[in-house]
This record gives C-alpha cells, sequence and structure tokens, in this order.
C-alpha cells in the first residue's frame, strides 16, 4: 500500500501530459519543491481542474511513484483569482517560480521560502496597479527566497520576518512591505547584492 502524504502546496506552474493529464511544478510545505502528475485533471469533469491552477495554494494528497509524485486528491486553500487577473502579478510569480526551480535542488522543507511564497502571493493579491509597488514585491519576494537558500546575509534589513511581527510600512493604498523598500538607494543596493549571489551560485 502506497503511503499518501498530505500538505498543503502552491501550484508554481505546469505542463500538458499526454491527452488530459499535468504535470505540477508545487512548491510543499512539508517537501519542498517536487513534480507531480495529475491524471485526467485537463478534463472538463476533473474536480482538480480549477483547484489546481498555476498561481494556487491547495491541500494535496500525493503518493510517490517510482519515478514521479501523483496527486490523489485536492482541496482548494486559496484561488488567488485578482492576481492572476493582474498580468504583471503573474509576470512576478512565474519570474519567482523560475528563480526557486533554478536553485532549488532536491527535496527538502523549507519553512522559510513557503512563508516567502505565502507573504507574495498574499500582497500581490492586494497590490495596487503602481508600477513601483510591484517593482518592491517582487525585489522582497527575490531576496527573502535568496535569504532562506543562504545566498543573501540574514543581517540585510527587510527581508527576515517572524510570523507575529508586524509589517512595517505602507504607501498610501499600496500593499504592506518593509519600510527599507520606500527608499530606492536601498533598493539598488538589494538587486547588486542580489545579482552578485546569483553569478556566485553558477547556477
Amino acid at each position: 500500500m502506497h503511503h499518501i502524504h498530505h500538505t498543503e502546496a502552491f501550484v508554481l506552474g505546469s505542463r500538458p501530459k499526454g491527452e488530459d493529464s499535468k504535470l505540477l511544478i508545487l512548491y510543499t510545505r512539508e517537501i519542498g519543491l517536487i513534480y507531480a502528475h495529475a491524471q485526467g485533471i485537463r478534463k472538463i469533469s476533473s474536480k482538480l481542474r480549477f483547484t489546481l491552477q498555476d498561481f494556487s495554494r491547495a491541500q494535496v494528497d500525493l503518493v510517490r511513484g517510482k519515478e514521479i509524485w501523483r496527486v490523489t486528491t485536492a482541496t482548494p486553500v486559496h484561488s488567488y483569482a485578482r492576481l492572476r487577473q493582474a498580468r504583471e502579478s503573474e509576470r512576478i510569480l512565474a519570474r519567482t517560480a523560475a528563480l526557486l526551480i533554478r536553485l532549488v535542488t532536491g527535496e527538502e522543507a523549507n519553512t522559510e521560502i513557503y512563508g516567502a511564497l505565502t507573504r507574495t502571493y498574499d500582497l500581490l493579491e492586494s497590490a495596487t496597479t503602481r508600477v513601483e509597488d510591484y517593482r518592491a514585491l517582487e525585489l522582497l519576494a527575490v531576496a527573502r527566497i535568496l535569504t532562506a537558500l543562504g545566498y543573501l546575509s540574514r543581517a540585510t534589513p527587510g527581508l527576515i520576518l517572524e510570523p507575529d511581527q508586524p509589517e512595517l510600512w505602507q504607501s498610501e493604498s499600496a500593499p504592506i512591505i518593509p519600510k527599507e523598500f520606500s527608499d530606492i538607494a536601498y533598493q539598488h543596493r538589494l538587486i547588486r547584492d542580489i545579482n552578485q549571489a546569483l553569478a556566485a551560485s553558477q547556477l
């Protein structure tokens, strides 16, 4: 009998597989980054079709096969419908997903990365359409992921927030982000540090 793994997951992306199935790229709370086969998900009658859309969040049941994980059932946690309607938000999440896929090797849980994704999705869901807000949010997401992976110093201001720590800055009707990110000079320094970290990773 196969062991069923229960975990929450973000759907970072997907691609068609066969006539009616998909290969999902999931970042899970308990396992980390995995690829999972969702049988028949592209059928109109599939119960998983809307639950496991790209850039959604769900509670999933997984079984490990010989070569790949398989999704058996899933229930929605958050559809992020507003987020998916904003083209810039989708672009940010696509780039963030590509970065995770590039840097994360092997299956290993990382609660800081999962927390960074949760904050990013939630903030983008409530984001305004101001270009500077989207820029700050993407920079914050990338920096927090790199910090969780050990590529940036934990002494960098504004990147690590405890679950019960209040957010620190809010522009007019804008998503809440750490106060440092209102400083353009700080953003430029952080971009420099991120580029150096990615170059040093050689990935």
